[in-house]
């Protein structure tokens, strides 16, 4: 696709130059500030990844990474979407990435990631910059400390720790100290904020941070593996749950799952933990659960082990896990989510994986095994496990919404990985697409923010460049956050941005016509050309409008202009709606008014 170089993103190294340029007015190169110790520091210990917008007060911070060895700086269009980013690739690696924010907007911004990170227990460290601490208390533009906007208490309820660098010399260990508790036990965001004063003033070499081998040795309690493989061997309809909190875990979880002969579902978070082409998976329960699910819960469960779960509306839905005198499982480390929605019988504080190979190890040494498991799952998957019988077949016009998600799932292949933004399209990725393995399906649920994958897609992208991304966006999320795209394109990222378009916030459109019947407002937006607004921008794209027209060989054609995005206008029929997709439901039950007196 023909594009003039005046519209094309410019290359990757000279944007590097040229923020690299502009820093150099306000922190000499040959300079070594306190935050070019904290940065070594960090890099040290395994923060190499830093997400961020740069700015005046957070400059020493952006300078430091430039300049070290190690450290990459990955430019977001807006602080909230590098929070996304960084939690997709901190998912995907394993790792703890940096969030690096300017003063003022820059600190506001950031608080809807950060609040997802929490939510969903993503470790990540932000660098929040401030102005000089010599001036606080004055009136001066963007003060983010105690006399200004005070971040730390904007943001305490929501980090793990808060930090501000009170001494120079103290840089580099307080933000290790804030490292420690952003990754556990339970992980979440930490913040370090750094005055521009402390973060450019001159230390020597701080000495190296010995610190202790940590060797923790997780034991799950003995009477709690006992107890759940005796009620799971006897019950007469037995479930495994398995929750987000089982990633990192997966081995352990696989191991379970094959030594127990039960069925199990996933959350949708969780989706692809275990393969879903298990013999005894369900699926996915929850929003958009499968029917697999519906069918088997809608008999009440009478013994359900839940694994890293909270067991909020949207990981429950129209699949109750287990019945009004059925006894439940719950497993995780925040004691926090018992009995907050359904009644524990044996709540246990644990690590997912000990608790998952210990009772693994019992089951296999005692033969504790159900005998009718296999009846059960056979019997729950004698239907369809989809809402439409034949997705794959259909060819409406406009184009069904799980006619896409399947057309996109056969042309990106069995090595791509799926990432879904927040909307109506979210539900037929959900329900229609098949994870094979962990890594096959991202999502960011728990805050369930728009633009929350757009963004996503990046740090997915960056994870690994060489299993191509497919972002399931909709015309709402991609009009919020699809700037985005241009960070995928700087750094030629095999994303496929897939827009479910129709013209309007079609799940609040259905939601509130749910809810409040005819009265509700048909929420339309004005028809956006989204395949015309990425060619302005030198990214190839194409319109979709019928069943069949995305392939292998499309995808392959619009990658042939070069390494980067990609972008499919998909005009979806926005009337189709997944039948009891379970959100609107829960919140129908939980919101009838009270009786008035």
């Amino acid at each position: 696709m023909a594009v003039s170089r005046a519209l094309q993103p410019a290359p990757a190294a000279a944007r590097r130059r040229r923020a690299h340029s502009d820093i150099h007015e306000l922190v000499p190169a040959q300079h070594r500030s306190s935050s070019h110790a904290l940065v070594r520091a960090l890099v040290a210990e395994g923060v190499d990844t830093f997400f961020g917008v740069p700015g005046g007060p957070v400059s020493p911070v952006c300078q430091a990474i430039l300049d070290t060895d190690g450290a990459r700086f990955i430019e977001s269009r807006q602080e909230t979407s590098a929070a996304f980013a960084a939690a997709s690739w901190a998912r995907a690696t394993g790792r703890t990435p940096g969030v690096v924010v300017t003063a003022g907007p820059g600190a506001t911004n950031v608080v809807t990631g950060v609040a997802n990170a929490d939510l969903a227990r993503v470790p990540m460290l932000v660098l929040c910059g401030d102005v000089p601490w010599a001036a606080d208390g004055r009136r001066l533009e963007q003060n983010t400390g105690p006399e200004g906007l005070d971040v730390e208490r904007m943001l305490g309820h929501l980090v793990r720790r808060s930090v501000r660098v009170a001494r120079a010399s103290s840089a580099s260990t307080q933000a290790l100290a804030a490292l420690d508790a952003a990754r556990g036990p339970i992980p979440g965001p930490a913040l370090v904020v750094v005055p521009m004063d402390r973060g450019r003033t001159d230390t020597r070499p701080p000495p190296a941070v010995l610190r202790s081998v940590r060797t923790p040795v997780e034991q799950a309690p003995r009477a709690a593996v006992e107890a759940t493989a005796a009620w799971l061997a006897v019950a007469r309809r037995p479930l495994i749950v398995l929750g987000a909190g089982c990633r990192g875990h997966e081995r352990a979880v696989r191991r379970l799952i094959d030594a127990l002969n039960v069925p199990f579902v996933t959350t949708p978070q969780a989706k692809g933990i275990v393969s879903e082409a298990h013999p005894r998976s369900l699926r996915n329960g929850g929003m958009a659960a499968s029917h697999w699910a519906r069918r088997y819960t809608a008999e009440p469960v009478d013994v359900a082990l839940v694994l890293g779960t909270d067991l909020d509306d949207s990981a429950v839905g129209p699949t109750p896990y287990v019945g009004p005198r059925g006894r439940l499982i719950h497993v995780d480390l925040d004691a926090s989510v018992f009995h907050r929605n359904f009644e524990a019988a044996l709540p246990v504080i644990a690590d997912v994986g000990a608790m998952a190979d210990a009772l693994a190890d019992h089951v296999m040494r005692e033969g504790v095994v159900h005998p009718e498991g296999r009846r059960l799952v056979q019997q729950a998957r004698e239907i369809s496990p989809f809402d439409v019988e034949a997705p794959g077949d259909d060819e409406g016009w406009p184009i069904a919404p799980h006619r896409a998600v399947l057309d996109l799932e056969s042309a990106a292949g069995p090595e791509a990985r799926f990432i879904t933004d927040i909307g109506g399209h979210m539900l037929y990725a959900l329900h229609y697409l098949s994870a094979g393995h962990p890594d096959r399906f991202h999502i960011h649920l728990r805050l369930g923010s728009m633009g929350s994958g757009i963004a996503g897609a990046v740090g997915l992208g960056l994870a690994d460049r060489e299993r191509p991304v497919v972002c399931i966006c909709g015309d709402g999320g991609m009009q919020m956050n699809g700037m985005e795209m241009l960070v995928a394109a700087d750094l030629g990222l095999p994303v496929v941005y897939a827009v479910f378009n129709d013209a309007r916030y079609n799940m609040v459109h259905h939601g509130m016509r749910q809810l409040f019947g005819r009265g509700g407002s048909d929420w339309e937006t004005p028809w956006v050309d989204f395949a015309g607004w990425a060619d302005s921008m030198g990214v190839p794209g194409t319109r979709i409008t019928r069943p069949g027209q995305i392939t292998a060989r499309l995808l392959e054609r619009l990658r042939r202009s070069g390494p980067g995005p990609c972008v499919l206008d998909i005009r979806i029929d926005r009337e189709a709606q997944l039948r009891g997709g379970g959100r609107v439901e829960a919140l129908q039950r939980m919101s009838v008014p009270e009786p008035q007196p």
